[in-house]
């Protein structure tokens, strides 16, 4: 990791992250308005400090950790930022990091992309390591395990990127991720599994997380020693995770060779990535029968598998922010509405619209045949598919798409995004000219002698959100 330049990356690869950057960056601006994102700037104030970072929707800059920790919550709040197949988000912490140490540094356009790399590199091999948050049973997964979380993976990328930012040789780097990984939150998904009203905490605050990567590796640099066997031990990370056999050699397996940004899923719905198969098979099913006369339909069944069958994926009536993002009954009626995916999914409107509320009533969520099998595709102990199907009943007629994939998966020739996918997306959260812009400079980052045209331009898209939302 110390030693990792852009001339021994695939050039591929540098594309990705650019395409990262633009994904997180559209998540962080689109999420400038909501109650998380007026929350996290806030927040920000109380780190003090000298005003040196955007923040996104401030009117000001910030302090280097205000801004971290401000940005990355909010590109999180709406649960569109892209998902490492294991179930966990953590790509928009090492580019909110890697962007405000550019502020702070001086860094150009590729010291920022290599930041970015890096942080997703370290960060998708530790959670391969720790693996998907599933209990197996008899080769069927059926459902979560008493101690889980997804909060390490997160802490880990935001403290690769600081590292790569400052250019730390290898035994200052091996203490910045002992000092993360070892001060990393506790894994508190079994409470988040278990909750119905989701709390805006969620599974992990991310803002919490990239600050305390980024402060474990400044203070790697300030001399503070941690531990430096954190992930080679039989009770290291994993295992304090919750992982009882762990494989560590996915940490080291095909090093410079193969990366792990190959493996990122992108999202084009604001909910969790469990969702997004039956959802790909209702979108699959809309496309089919355009259009469809939403007054028409008497029943929708939703099959899915057990990890997004608990009663927050069931609940008809989410009343809390994140529950929104985890209710089927929700995401069907904005799909079936056509509500433009972002922001607008959350309108307040929606609580009490007669026609959401009749769709909500007529959802039902039922197990997928094969919804339990899908440890049998696991790739480097990642997952492939999910199998999740849409049953539509009307007046007349019964309809009904399956899909084993999700739109935004790499591995599906079908339905990974390609560079227009990720462009019209990003088009869709930050319109106008600060959008394309912003867009223009970061997919041109290599060639940015600094971020400052990035900043400026994520400074007024995001100022223009408040407003129009105000």
């Amino acid at each position: 990791m110390s030693g990792l330049s852009l001339e021994t990356i695939p050039e591929q690869i540098g594309h990705e992250a650019k395409r990262l950057i633009l994904d997180s960056l559209g998540c962080l601006i689109a999420g400038v308005d909501c109650e998380i994102g007026t929350i996290a700037r806030n927040m920000a104030a109380w780190f003090g400090g000298h005003s040196r970072a955007t923040i996104a929707g401030a009117r000001g800059r910030g302090s280097v950790l205000g801004a971290i920790y401000a940005n990355a919550r909010t590109a999180n709040a709406l649960d569109f930022d892209e998902t490492f197949p294991v179930g966990a988000h953590f790509g928009s912490a090492g580019v909110v990091v890697a962007l405000a140490l550019a502020e702070e540094l001086g860094l150009s356009g590729p010291q920022v992309l290599l930041a970015t790399i890096a942080g997703y590199e370290a960060a998708g091999r530790v959670a391969s390591y720790i693996g998907p948050v599933v209990h197996i049973d008899n080769a069927r997964v059926v459902g979560f395990p008493d101690v889980w979380g997804v909060a390490a993976p997160v802490v880990i990328a935001a403290a690769a990127a600081t590292a790569k930012a400052h250019q730390y040789e290898p035994a200052l780097f091996e203490q910045a991720i002992g000092l993360a990984g070892s001060n990393a939150p506790l894994p508190v998904g079994a409470q988040w599994s278990s909750a119905i009203d989701l709390p805006n905490c969620k599974y992990c605050d991310a803002g919490w997380c990239a600050v305390t990567g980024t402060v474990a590796a400044l203070s790697a640099q300030e001399g503070s020693r941690g531990f430096t066997e954190l992930l080679d031990s039989d009770r290291g990370l994993a295992r304090m995770y919750g992982v009882a056999n762990a494989d560590s050699s996915l940490i080291t397996a095909d090093l410079g060779r193969r990366f792990m940004l190959e493996d990122i899923t992108y999202k084009p719905w604001p909910s969790c990535r469990f969702t997004h198969y039956a959802l790909t098979a209702l979108a699959d099913l809309m496309r089919e029968l355009r259009p469809l006369a939403v007054n028409s339909i008497r029943e929708v069944v939703v099959e899915t598998g057990p990890l997004a069958a608990s009663a927050r994926f069931t609940n008809p009536e989410p009343v809390t922010f994140a529950s929104q993002q985890f209710s089927y009954p929700h995401m069907i009626a904005m799909m079936l509405l056509e509500v433009p995916p972002g922001p607008a999914w959350f309108d307040p409107k929606y609580a009490t619209d007669l026609t959401v509320l009749a769709i909500k009533a007529k959802t039902r969520i039922v197990q997928h045949p094969r919804g339990g099998q899908f440890a049998e595709t696991f790739v480097r102990n990642q997952i492939r598919t999910m199998p999740g199907g849409i049953t539509i009943v009307t007046a007349d007629r019964i309809y009904r798409a399956e899909s084993d994939y999700a739109r935004g998966d790499p591995w599906s020739p079908t339905y990974r995004f390609g560079d227009v996918d990720i462009l019209d997306k990003f088009a869709a959260l930050v319109p106008g000219e600060d959008g394309a812009e912003l867009a223009e400079a970061i997919m041109n980052l290599e060639h940015e002698v600094s971020v400052s045209r990035i900043t400026a331009a994520l400074g007024r898209a995001s100022a223009r959100t408040i407003r129009q939302c105000a």
